[in-house]
């Protein structure tokens, strides 16, 4: 659930192709609770696969930030943060004309990031699915420094 405006919120859910959206929503009791009675504000979405791939980020002096340069998955809400810390690691390979170290200084601003929203994808996509909300109440702290770090 992301704040989208003072009386908008954004509702992401992970599923296997075919979930039902009010089904998994009625899973989440508080959240269903908070959204009753609401008018959506857009028609309901739904993508996937979410990762994109690439076999490299940079040939001669074309590098890629953002989108085009790979990612895991669309469901942190961290793409534009990303992106713009690719870019920044583009301008440093610039600046220092070493543009052949794009594909290292990408790997290294981007890690924390993969690392951990692949992990959360890989437990959605399992039987601890159901696990994720009640474990994340049960412990704040860790769920907040997952959270914190992605947010670097």
């Amino acid at each position: 659930m992301t704040p989208v405006g003072d009386d908008l919120v954004g509702i992401a859910m992970l599923g296997r192709q075919g979930t039902n959206f009010e089904a998994a929503l009625a899973e989440i009791p508080e959240l269903a609770a908070r959204v009753a009675g609401r008018e959506p504000a857009s028609d309901l979405r739904g993508a996937g696969p979410f990762r994109q791939r690439t076999v490299r980020r940079s040939l001669g002096r074309v590098m890629l930030v953002g989108d085009a340069s790979g990612y895991v998955d669309a469901i942190t809400g961290e793409g534009i943060r990303v992106g713009l810390a690719q870019a920044r690691a583009a301008i440093d390979c610039v600046d220092r004309d070493s543009v052949a170290a794009y594909e290292r200084e990408w790997a290294r601003r981007t890690r924390d990031f993969r690392v951990l929203t692949a992990g959360l994808v890989a437990v959605a996509n399992s039987p601890l699915r159901s696990r994720i909300v009640p474990t994340a109440a049960a412990l704040p702290r860790v769920f907040g420094a997952v959270v914190d770090r992605l947010a670097r």
